[in-house]
């Protein structure tokens, strides 16, 4: 399964506790942590991935290799080329699933597990998404994601963060690749995104918690407020299985809770990694 190039950056001293880094569906490393950087690299050494498929790296040919117990095993293959384990495994959204399975399936390479808002709501404590909702939804939003220029990039994805900025701009057209035409489409396929979208209803987030052993730490958006409910459950079965368990909630923050509150989210990892050395 492990075949071509893997792409990842690495910020930070080598020599201070490894963070491996997973972003989320559609996105890329950059985009999902380049706002963690500045926060987290004086503290820790960071590995962010671009996961398969995205970013600069490629793309699996079949399927099922996007399941979370096949991605687990090809993570496995890809960071010991990389580091040495035991490390901090952090996920964003689709990647905190991914994180999540890899603490289950490998349990002695992980210091610490640290969930970004994902891995507790999407898709089984929301009621209203069904795999074809879900499925028909994001097949809809791959095929209608193409922009004439940056600027309608720009528009959409304003509404993302309550913090705006430069950088993100940057971030957000490094998920997009320009076509001979000059419009631009999201650098992820959707073979790839369908894909995924498959593996969260055939491998549920709640069947892995019972086999999470490691320090946890899930941090959270409380916005939408639509999606408190759902919220509330997944914190219940987390509570119900892991005993070692942190939560906290960033008010007023969005999905991309690290985009509006990056100081705020890093300082909240490095004091938890420092709670749990102590204990």
């Amino acid at each position: 399964m492990l075949e071509g190039t893997l792409r990842y950056s690495e910020f930070g001293d080598a020599r201070k506790p490894t963070i491996v880094c997973l972003h989320g569906l559609a996105g890329n490393g950059l985009y999902s942590f380049g706002e963690l950087v500045p926060y987290l690299e004086e503290n820790f050494h960071l590995i962010i991935l671009d996961n398969p498929g995205h970013g600069k790296t490629p793309a699996f040919d079949k399927e099922d290799d996007y399941l979370f117990s096949n991605l687990a095993t090809w993570l496995y293959q890809a960071i010991k080329e990389i580091v040495a384990d035991p490390f901090y495994l952090l996920g964003h959204s689709w990647g905190a699933d991914m994180a999540l399975h890899f603490t289950r399936f490998y349990p002695d390479s992980v210091l610490g597990l640290i969930m970004l808002d994902g891995g507790f709501t999407f898709p089984h404590n929301q009621p209203e998404m069904t795999f074809n909702h879900a499925y028909t939804g994001w097949n809809t939003y791959m095929e209608q994601a193409v922009y004439g220029n940056e600027e309608e990039i720009f528009q959409e994805n304003r509404s993302y963060t309550k913090r705006w900025n430069a950088s993100k701009e940057h971030y957000v057209l490094s998920l997009f690749n320009q076509r001979s035409d000059g419009e631009f489409e999201l650098a992820a396929s959707n073979f790839t995104v369908l894909a995924i979208i498959k593996a969260f209803f055939k491998e549920p987030f709640a069947a892995a918690y019972p086999f999470i052993k490691s320090p946890t730490l899930l941090i959270y958006a409380n916005q939408p407020e639509s999606q408190q409910a759902a919220r509330e459950q997944g914190i219940l079965q987390l509570k119900e299985n892991i005993e070692d368990l942190a939560v906290v909630m960033v008010e007023d923050s969005s999905h991309m809770v690290q985009w509006d509150e990056p100081e705020y989210t890093a300082s909240l990892i490095a004091d938890w990694k420092n709670k749990i050395i102590v204990s």
